[in-house]
């Protein structure tokens, strides 16, 4: 009888056969007959149970079936030992993967938990440059007061009011600068000398005494994004101290005529909770800033109508004004900071004396004193004609408000045991609380008997993205002129 093999082989020629003829197999069937002649060539015990059936040996025939089915077993069992292995490393792989995703949040709590660690850990200040002349005489002298704003990119715009009037000296010197963002230049916008005997409309070397004025990122109006410092007034319309004389708020670029004089008493709280400031009193205004136009929004007093405010001029908009309910919507509706001029004169800042728990200027040596500037619990601390006062200007380019926390320490001067010393500790907050940057400075008195200078407001600025601020004593023994950049590590 013939073997399978051999019928295989027929079957082979046969396929052959009809390859050659009319109508040859396809590629996919002829894979499919490979593979089907593979399987039964090899497969000796199953040849031999069909053999065995067709020569009618049953009982051979079912042991040698009864032996396909045994190893046919045998191999699905170790196909299945082999499965389950397989299946076992997989979901252990599976369990090692799964970690991955429970790595990187923790890896974020790590890093935050780090960053946070940094940030709270007071930083050393070091000297860099002077930025003032020092000189033994009081004309030399210059104010403690700041209205600082502290860009990304690391450089910082400052408003340094002067401590008195009428003369071209230093005490008198009324300063917008730049400083770089590694502290180690600065540039003025504008420097001019404070007098109240004497009043320029578009100041040249002489800004009246009796007014206010801030350093503002301000947009062109065709390019709102396309934004640069500007100096921007509070001025009277004379000569006069007067809330009568009150004349508005004018950009220097733009001179006099440009003035807007806002909405008497017509004020809003911004998305911080801080309130413009529209008496017509020279050394209280606050005017909003618009965070997405990048200019001042003022409500004309005349028209009811929004005027922004550009380096390149005003834009007089169609936007009308009546109530301080609809101004409030208005301002609800957009993006908005309010920014607080700082007094053109401002001798000191004023915090709280520690012995006494009075608010006070920051004047003494010895003293000890606390305080912030900046808005906590609802309470507004910032510029006018008695605060200090920092912003932020966002990677957003938006205007935002911080908290500048204090405590000094002060030792009065002695005699008998060498020279004293004081110090000082600063915190930047977002007011939300988040931390931005923790400072320390330490003075000590060059000179025997005497004292390390008004230490409440030695650190006078601080841009919490560069570390690059300004320490300032105001005064050691026999000496004015002393600020300088420093870094913060």
């Amino acid at each position: 009888m013939a073997t399978i093999q051999q019928a295989v082989q027929v079957m082979v020629d046969k396929l052959v056969a009809d390859m050659n003829g009319t109508t040859p197999l396809s590629a996919e069937e002829q894979t499919l007959v490979s593979n089907a002649i593979t399987r039964l060539t090899d497969n000796a015990k199953l040849e031999q149970a069909v053999v065995a059936v067709a020569q009618e040996h049953l009982d051979e025939s079912t042991q040698l079936l009864q032996q396909v089915a045994t190893s046919a077993l045998h191999n699905i069992d170790t196909a299945k030992a082999e499965l389950g292995g397989a299946t076992a490393e997989l979901v252990t792989r599976a369990a090692k993967l799964a970690l991955l995703d429970q790595i990187a949040p923790l890896a974020q709590q790590i890093s935050t938990a780090v960053n946070q660690a940094n940030t709270a850990a007071p930083k050393t200040l070091f000297a860099l440059n002077n930025i003032e002349l020092p000189n033994s005489h009081a004309n030399f002298r210059r104010s403690t007061a700041v209205l600082a704003i502290y860009c990304s990119d690391g450089k910082s715009y400052l408003t340094r009011p002067s401590i008195t009037a009428n003369s071209q000296i230093e005490a008198c010197r009324l300063d917008h600068i730049a400083i770089n963002e590694t502290g180690d230049s600065t540039s003025i916008l504008k420097s001019s000398f404070v007098y109240n005997n004497a009043f320029e409309q578009n100041p040249e070397t002489k800004v009246f005494q009796y007014g206010s004025s801030a350093a503002v990122p301000l947009g062109l109006k065709a390019q709102p994004n396309d934004v640069e410092f500007e100096v921007v007034y509070s001025t009277q319309k004379t000569q006069a101290t007067t809330v009568a004389e009150y004349g508005g708020i004018f950009v220097a670029g733009q001179g006099f005529t440009s003035r807007t004089l806002p909405k008497q008493n017509l004020n809003v709280q911004d998305k911080y909770g801080i309130a413009t400031r529209t008496s017509y009193a020279h050394d209280d205004v606050a005017v909003l800033y618009n965070n997405q136009k990048h200019c001042l929004v003022v409500i004309d007093a005349g028209t009811n109508l929004v005027v922004e405010k550009y380096r390149d001029g005003n834009h007089i908009t169609n936007v009308a004004i009546m109530n301080e309910s609809q101004y409030q919507d208005y301002v609800n509706n957009g993006d908005f900071t309010t920014l607080i001029f700082i007094a053109n004169t401002l001798a000191q800042p004023h915090g709280i004396n520690r012995y006494t728990h009075v608010e006070d200027a920051l004047s003494s040596y010895a003293q000890n004193y606390f305080g912030y500037f900046g808005a906590i619990g609802g309470e507004v601390k910032m510029a006018g004609n008695k605060y200090n006062a920092h912003y932020l200007f966002t990677a957003e380019q938006k205007l935002e408000p911080v908290n500048y926390c204090f405590t000094s320490n002060s030792e009065p001067y002695h005699t008998a045991y060498g020279p004293s010393e004081g110090e000082v500790n600063v915190a930047l907050e977002r007011l939300d609380g988040e931390l931005l940057g923790s400072y320390y400075f330490c003075s000590r008195a060059d000179n025997w008997g005497y004292d390390g200078g008004i230490i409440a407001t030695s650190i006078q600025a601080m841009n919490p993205y560069s570390n690059i601020g300004i320490i300032n004593e105001q005064y050691l023994y026999n000496r004015y002129g002393l600020a300088r950049t420093c870094r913060a590590i």
